[in-house]
């Protein structure tokens, strides 16, 4: 008897012990009586984003890829904006899933309806001429008045009404960037983010002269930063004055913080005949093409510095560039700029994750790692041969000195920007 209840006791310790080894994951009688939901609807669980719903609700174009010519794509009419108005979706290779970008167009004497709402937007005028109207939450009978043109970058404070009129005789092209994914995925209602009625005063108070570009805040450039320019509005983008930047060689640049947003903008160009160092950096940094051409090789950062020196080349990516073209480097992939064309090539950096040199944002914000840029003196051979072989194509040769006085530069430099003789561009 004591011997039965002896071996009664070591069976129950062992079962115990057989389920602690398992984590406990033992029903008894077996699993299938439990009320458990299919495995099919498990799968199904997640499978859409809120945004993804959202685009799916729009029924807009989206394109996607590596690139794409915002003045060539063709887009629908976008009924939630108006009659006369039309759009697609530009969420290419790169977006991250934290901002995502439109194009939208609007017809002559043609307006948007008037929205407001609780993500960052940057807007760029891609072609045409209008005015945007804009007011505080509760106080429609003051507006604020944009007027616009071709070139004219601007943000609308955050969750301040606006309205985009057309005054011109051509059809509108905007490109915009917004932070409009990531809210949307986080709390998956567009009551909240549409009809949200919080006035940011701290963002806007209503002045009237909140979009003077002559109310800026300027900041010279040096060995440590760029140039930065605190203001609302940019009136042309094509024409703008840069300062050195120093990421390559006599590439000018301007960083931009628009509206108090939490987005970074910068315009940036390249002389005829020269390209950046290799660089690396975080997803959703969005590049519109806006003078010259040339191109850009984009390859993982596992990869390695030197992917044809390695024999890794049929891992790279090339976007060719023509003015309007979007791309957008995936998350910390090296990608290189080449101007080969025969005109200074010209950008505008619509918009990227939250986190820029004003408002910086933890995880997301300005920190881009310990390895980001790629020194001359470590760059791959093919990238220069492979330039100068273009640039013969088009009858020009290389506009930079040999390989050994950059990296003397470089060297001058402690491998950060380099201060090469510049005239900042008028």
């Amino acid at each position: 008897m004591n011997k039965m209840l002896l071996d009664s006791k070591k069976q129950i310790i062992f079962v115990i012990f057989v389920l602690l080894l398992s984590g406990g994951v033992l029903v008894q009688g077996g699993d299938e009586d439990y009320p458990f939901r299919s495995e099919a609807e498990y799968q199904s669980l997640g499978e859409k984003t809120a945004y993804e719903r959202y685009l799916e609700e729009e029924n807009l174009p989206v394109y996607s890829g590596w690139a794409a010519n915002a003045l060539e794509i063709e887009l629908k009419p976008w009924k939630r904006q108006g009659q006369g108005i039309s759009g697609a979706f530009v969420n290419l290779e790169g977006m991250g899933g934290a901002v995502d970008n439109y194009v939208m167009e609007i017809q002559p004497s043609a307006s948007t309806n008037p929205e407001h709402h609780i993500y960052e937007e940057t807007t760029f005028v891609m072609s045409g001429e209008g005015e945007t109207h804009l007011w505080r939450q509760g106080d429609s009978e003051n507006k604020v008045i944009v007027k616009w043109r071709k070139g004219t970058v601007f943000a609308p404070p955050l969750n301040t009404w606006h309205q985009h009129f057309n005054k011109g005789k051509t059809p509108v092209r905007l490109a915009v960037g917004t932070t409009l994914p990531i809210l949307m995925d986080i709390f998956r209602s567009r009551n909240f983010i549409w009809n949200n009625p919080i006035d940011f005063s701290d963002r806007y108070a209503g002045e009237s002269d909140y979009f003077d570009p002559e109310n800026r805040v300027d900041y010279a450039p040096t060995t440590e930063h760029h140039s930065l320019t605190i203001s609302n509005m940019i009136r042309n983008a094509w024409t703008w004055r840069l300062f050195n930047a120093g990421q390559g060689y006599k590439d000018t640049d301007r960083h931009i913080v628009l509206s108090k947003s939490a987005m970074s903008t910068r315009v940036e160009e390249f002389p005829i005949g020269t390209y950046e160092r290799g660089h690396r950096h975080k997803a959703g940094v969005t590049i519109v093409m806006i003078t010259g051409s040339g191109y850009t090789f984009l390859w993982p950062q596992d990869v390695g510095e030197t992917p044809w020196k390695d024999g890794k080349e049929a891992q790279v990516e090339l976007v060719e560039w023509e003015p309007g073209v979007i791309f957008v480097p995936p998350e910390q992939w090296y990608h290189q700029h080449f101007n080969s064309g025969e005109d200074p090539a010209r950008y505008v950096r619509l918009g990227a994750p939250p986190g820029n040199e004003v408002y910086k944002v933890g995880a997301v914000g300005l920190s881009l790692g310990t390895n980001t840029r790629i020194q001359f003196r470590d760059e791959d051979p093919y990238m220069r041969d492979q330039f100068e072989r273009e640039l013969a194509k088009n009858g020009s040769t290389i506009g930079m000195p040999s390989r050994e006085e950059l990296i003397r530069l470089e060297d001058e430099a402690g491998g950060g920007f380099l201060q090469a003789a510049v005239t900042p561009s008028e």
